[in-house]
């Protein structure tokens, strides 16, 4: 099965793209308007805190990282009509797309794309290679990325497996009210349980602040203050978003 978002992945080759090049298209990221959860890694904990509630899923591998995007499933409150960002940290898995690095052996990976992206074509943006095959800028830059990502992303699946090894997770549904009444339901949701938390011995305490993971545990908590954010309130004087995040 393909990642999240991504249609046709396939190896970027310097002959059969020689030619390719990249725009950014008129709506960079209609492909993202109806996700409500969008992976995250830990390394970006900090960075949202304020702007994105984090939460995480379970897995048949192990629960994973999400920031919750929407109150509603097809419901992305950070993605406008126009394909635009109208929040503040924009994920990095958002940024890294189209591009992602695919493992073709156990020791050696290789930088893939999604063909079906519409920023690519070969009449308009950035090439991608020279005419003799030499990587060009763009292509330089998706590299880091990707690699930066992957190495992340590594980092942030032994980072959920602690917190399930340590029993720190618990279901939660995230409840979001309006002051017009209407109300959204986020279900199947695991975030911190602050309770178990308090109740880890020292040695677990330590390991998890050697490991650098006990901070990103506190912005898991901290941006749980953020899921006001997933329904915007109609204007009107006196009302306030209600949420609530029940365990």
């Amino acid at each position: 099965m393909n990642p999240l978002f991504y249609n046709a992945v396939t190896p970027l080759d310097s002959a059969r793209h020689l030619r390719l090049r990249i725009a950014r298209p008129e709506h960079p990221l209609s492909f993202a308007r109806e996700a409500n959860l969008i992976p995250a890694l830990v390394d970006e904990f900090e960075l949202a805190v304020s702007d994105l509630p984090i939460a995480f899923l379970p897995g048949r591998e192990g629960p994973s990282a999400v920031f919750v995007t929407g109150a509603a499933p097809g419901v992305n409150a950070y993605v406008t009509e126009d394909g635009l960002w109208n929040g503040g940290y924009v994920p990095a898995y958002l940024r890294r797309y189209p591009f992602i690095i695919g493992d073709v052996s156990e020791t050696d990976s290789i930088l893939c794309i999604d063909e079906s992206y519409e920023g690519f074509g070969e009449e308009e943006g950035e090439r991608f290679f020279s005419d003799a095959g030499e990587q060009e800028a763009p292509l330089v830059a998706a590299l880091a990325l990707s690699e930066s990502y992957r190495d992340a992303a590594t980092r942030t699946e032994a980072f959920c497996a602690q917190l399930h090894e340590y029993g720190l997770l618990q279901p939660a549904t995230i409840n979001v009210t309006a002051p017009d009444g209407a109300s959204s339901v986020v279900h199947g949701l695991l975030i911190i349980d602050e309770a178990a938390l308090k109740a880890l011995d020292a040695e677990r305490l330590y390991a998890l602040q050697s490991l650098g993971f006990l901070k990103a545990i506190y912005m898991q908590i901290a941006s749980l203050r953020a899921v006001a954010k997933l329904m915007p309130a109609p204007v009107s004087s006196g009302a306030a978003l209600r949420e609530e995040v029940a365990v």
